[in-house]
């Protein structure tokens, strides 16, 4: 199941990166036998004013309580959900392993555009 942390929030309008990444995360969670649950979206501290989730293009997916293949099971699916554009326009990987702070991170990729019409295509 996809699920999404108490307080997260997306603000009021998705972006088109946003809005597929979601969708990407809503197609694999079925196909798991653990949830998948959204823990950042525009909320919370990041890197500065152009951190990607302020614009509600980059998530973060919980990790904790999930085993090593579990999580490297879900961030390749994850990449080949989303690495299918040219140029790549998405990243995903595992943000701080090791640490409590462990989760992965989805975004768009810096120096790209992801629009409304690219996301229609990926339907």
């Amino acid at each position: 199941m996809l699920r999404i942390k108490d307080g997260v929030d997306f603000g009021s309008a998705l972006s088109p990166a946003g809005a597929r990444i979601l969708d990407v995360l809503k197609r694999l969670a079925p196909t798991y036998d653990f949830d998948i649950t959204i823990t950042s979206a525009r909320d919370g501290v990041h890197s500065g004013p152009d951190d990607p989730h302020h614009s509600g293009e980059a998530f973060d997916v919980r990790s904790q309580g999930l085993t090593a293949l579990q999580i490297a099971a879900l961030l390749h699916d994850v990449q080949v959900g989303l690495y299918n554009s040219t140029p790549r326009r998405f990243y995903a990987f595992y943000e701080a392993a090791g640490t409590t702070n462990a989760h992965l991170h989805i975004q768009r990729r810096a120096g790209t555009i992801y629009t409304v019409r690219d996301y229609l295509q990926n339907l």
